[in-house]
């Protein structure tokens, strides 16, 4: 007697499963064949051990399909109802493997403890999707469905963009995907690894099954994996218990949160943090009373009191130029030439320095957001956009102060309109028009790009179109025809216009993410030279985008050098570039993820440049955050300011930095956001309160804290 047979188990063999078999092992020895290089390369760690696993799971996910188990015997249904319990007990872990290996992790590297919230975590998962299917199979390959997209979406938002993909992510998905065709989306030996795997957990799911399981374990199972399901939640969102027990997010670096304590379980901590909850003791008479405590120049009206005005309105025109920056603030690296030798150049009539955004490699709208609004991206949850989430009415901005004065207002950029829901929000802001891609190119013409995708298409129709300029350099619009497009409108604007005063804010495209294509329209002009030459060909096509951007602001800042009107340039970076990440450790000397408050801050921080065709102060700016750069803008206009922006120029004084990683005080000192024991911690509070009455708060809004009277 076999084995088998003692056991009370009967293995089949089949026709069909033997097709079915031979079709899944072949797809996925194919799968891996084609990514076969990936496994070897030098900086994968134990690329060959890698290969091992995904070729065992291949053959395991056919073996798996190739043969039938069945229990046989008086003993059989509670012997296969056992086994099915283990096995579902088991299979966590696997989906935990799966999932984190495409965050880069290997769970055998977690503590105990850190294992063990996973796979509690997981195995709710599990259960919950028991209590609603009330069947064994069907949870198991629901919970790996949603692991598998999960671990696949945060591994190329990671890839991608530099970080990892969160809650608020969710709410900008569209305008994610409308910039994905940018991004060279193939599998790496993580994915290859991943999906065996997966495919291996499916087929096992689809071969579990349980003849006549008793309906009163079912039931209590059903109920008992409900109520744990509904104790996590009230755990995590009516109380502290998670975040006392040391399971909350790593808000100063959610990609080490995630790989050191779970992918999964950190983006569900994080969904705790989304909404802004009130600061303690706030009112709108407390927001007021801060400012007014700030500025003497404050009546108790709030009337802003202001000083001798020069008279004279320039035209500003405000870039945000898409992931401009100037790498060499992270540390030194030789190129075959100077890659901003323009920018450089520039010193007279100009107020020019490094300012700190909110965002690294993605995020552009919550640079705008502080820079139009003078609110701070810090007091908001981690990854939530200002513009998709809490910008729902009428908002306080450097652009309504501005149509209070009297100016023209136009809103410019070269892309999608609906992107970061800017169609919606500029309205909001005080613009009195929007023109993006359509209105430059022509709607009927990105429609139909819209439609069909076909870039060669839409490329060759706008060159037809446009037979003179140089429309594209890769698939974005150029700076050069952005800018041209930019004294296009200032010169019809000055046509239809020239009572008033022309304020244009235009965010640029150029130089957006995705950097490994090669494109015939595009001229490789920057290498990196010495020891890291040849090593990083994502930050060599940067940096030649960048040297593009220097030329095309030559011609901009030539043009209105000749122009007769005020004219203010205010260009600076929106963030920094997600390029190779051993780039940047190589700058550093260390992985990103040891990196300290200060150093990290590095990866934050672009040029900024205000040009006047005029005489004004020239000086350098040490330090100051994106939050305070429109402050500074209208000082040097010498514009009326708000009361909101002139304490805003006070607070600068004092903590000249204010971003999502902490602030730092004027002797240079940083802090945590969440440092309680700082100095500046009931300083940075009131700055909260003050936000959250001009942000959230819309019907206590102290109004005139935020707005200047209108100009008749």
């Amino acid at each position: 007697m076999s084995i088998w047979k003692k056991a009370g188990i009967k293995v089949q063999i089949t026709g069909r499963s033997k097709i079915a078999a031979a079709i899944i092992t072949g797809a996925l020895a194919v799968f891996i064949a084609v990514e076969l290089a990936e496994f070897f390369k030098p900086e994968v760690v134990l690329g060959k051990w890698q290969l091992l696993w995904s070729v065992l799971c291949a053959l395991g996910a056919g073996a798996a399909e190739l043969i039938s188990v069945q229990w046989t015997g008086d003993h059989g249904p509670v012997r296969q109802r056992r086994a099915m319990i283990v096995l579902f007990l088991l299979l966590p872990v696997a989906t935990l493997t799966m999932m984190e290996f495409l965050h880069g992790t290997f769970i055998y590297n977690w503590t105990p403890a850190v294992f063990a919230e996973n796979y509690v975590f997981m195995l709710v998962i599990y259960l919950v999707f028991f209590a609603i299917t009330g069947n064994i199979h069907t949870p198991v390959t629901l919970a790996n469905i949603l692991c598998y997209i999960f671990g696949m979406v945060n591994h190329f938002v990671l890839e991608f963009r530099g970080t990892v993909f969160v809650p608020s992510d969710i709410a900008s998905a569209k305008t994610g995907m409308s910039v994905a065709g940018g991004y060279a989306i193939t599998p790496d030996n993580q994915v290859v690894l991943a999906t065996a795997l997966f495919v291996l957990l499916l087929v096992v799911a689809h071969k579990m099954r349980m003849e006549n399981p008793a309906k009163i374990l079912v039931r209590s199972v059903r109920i008992g994996g409900a109520a744990v399901a509904l104790v996590f939640c009230g755990l995590l969102y009516n109380t502290d218990w998670f975040a006392d027990h040391g399971m909350k997010p790593d808000f100063f670096n959610q990609t080490r949160g995630y790989t050191n304590h779970g992918s999964l379980f950190h983006f569900w901590i994080n969904t705790k943090y989304l909404s802004v909850q009130e600061p303690k003791d706030y009112s709108a008479e407390e927001a007021s009373s801060i400012v007014e405590e700030m500025l003497p120049a404050v009546d108790a009206m709030g009337e802003v009191q202001v000083g001798e005005e020069s008279g004279q309105m320039p035209n500003i025109i405000c870039i945000m130029n898409e992931t401009f920056s100037d790498l060499s603030v992270v540390g030194e690296f030789e190129t075959n030439e100077d890659y901003m030798p323009y920018w450089h150049s520039l010193t007279e009539n100009t107020v020019k320095g490094y300012v700190h955004v909110p965002v690294y490699g993605a995020g552009t709208a919550n640079s705008e957001f502080e820079f139009l609004t003078g609110d701070s991206i810090a007091f908001l949850p981690v990854g939530a956009c200002a513009y998709e989430s809490y910008v729902k009415g009428p908002q306080p901005s450097l652009v309504s102060s501005l149509g209070a004065l009297g100016y023209d207002k136009t809103a410019f950029h070269p892309y999608y309109g609906n992107n970061w829901s800017r169609d919606v929000v500029y309205p909001y802001l005080g613009f009195d028009r929007y023109v993006d891609i359509g209105a430059l190119l022509g709607e009927d013409l990105v429609s139909e790009y819209q439609a069909d995708k076909n870039f060669s298409k839409y490329y060759k129709a706008v060159r037809e179109k446009f037979p003179e300029e140089n429309v594209f350099l890769r698939r974005y619009v150029s700076d050069e025809f952005d800018y041209r497009s930019v004294i296009d409108m200032y010169e019809q604007e000055r046509s239809n216009t020239p009572e008033k005063p022309f304020f244009m804010f235009n965010v640029t495209m150029q130089n957006h993410s995705g950097y490994q294509y090669t494109y015939s329209n595009f001229d490789q002009e920057i290498y990196l030279t010495g020891a890291m030459e040849g090593k990083y060909p994502k930050v060599d096509q940067y940096l030649s985008l960048i040297k593009k951007s220097d030329t095309a602001l030559q011609e901009l800042i030539e043009y209105y050098s000749q122009v007769d009107e005020p004219t203010i340039i205010c260009i600076f970076g929106d963030h920094q570039p997600s390029v190779e990440s051993a780039f940047y450790e190589e700058l550093f000397g260390k992985p990103t993820s040891e990196l300290t408050l200060e150093e990290e801050q590095k990866m934050y921080v672009t040029p900024f440049m205000i040009w006047a065709n005029y005489d004004i102060e020239e000086k350098t700016v040490e330090d100051i955050s994106l939050n305070y750069l429109a402050t500074l803008l209208l000082e040097t206009a010498e514009l009326p300011m708000t009361a909101y922006q002139q304490y805003l120029t006070e607070l600068h004084k004092t903590l000249p930095v204010i971003t999502t990683l902490g602030y730092m005080d004027a002797e240079g000192s940083w802090y945590r956001m969440d440092d309680e024991d700082s100095p500046y911690a009931e300083l940075v509070e009131n700055y909260r309160k003050v936000q959250y009455n001009n942000l959230l708060d819309k019907r206590n809004r102290v109004n005139s804290l935020f707005l200047l009277p209108e100009r008749t």
